[in-house]
């Protein structure tokens, strides 16, 4: 009898009230430490200044990718580490909110490069390895081996 009362009980709840409320839901999101969840079902949880995401930080989308590490001026900035839900990662520098610097981009099937970056592409000094171990190492720019 009480499991049934319990059952009917959750089954009465609006569903609106189930799900966690947008705005800062903890902490502080002017100065210090806070959690945001926004409208659209992103989630930051980090330090903030001045109402702006700043320092270090975490950050989840709704469609499961999520970003770990350094906040300037609202963006991903200085190091940190961006997971897509198919697995791959993207670990190294971002400057205003991409990739760019170095970093090592990691992919599902096993290939990976190492080298540097410019607005989310391979530029520079780079090595790409495939899965099998061969490899390409050289310049790259806008995202194409040179040479």
């Amino acid at each position: 009898m009480n499991r049934l009362f319990l059952i009917l009980l959750i089954l009465a709840i609006p569903a609106g009230m189930l799900a966690q409320n947008s705005g800062c839901v903890s902490g502080s999101c002017t100065d210090g430490q806070g959690k945001y969840v926004y409208e659209n079902g992103y989630v930051y949880e980090g330090n903030w200044e001045n109402g702006i995401r700043s320092g270090l930080g975490k950050y989840w989308l709704p469609n499961g990718d999520n970003y770990e590490g350094m906040w300037e001026n609202d963006m991903f900035y200085g190091q940190g580490t961006y997971t897509w839900t198919d697995g791959s990662k993207y670990v190294g520098e971002f400057k205003d909110g991409v990739q760019d610097g170095y970093g090592i981009f990691f992919y599902t099937n096993g290939d990976k490069y190492t080298g540097y970056f410019r607005n989310n592409l391979f530029h520079g000094k780079g090595k790409y390895t495939w899965a099998d171990g061969s490899e390409q190492e050289g310049r790259y720019e806008n995202g194409q081996f040179i040479e």
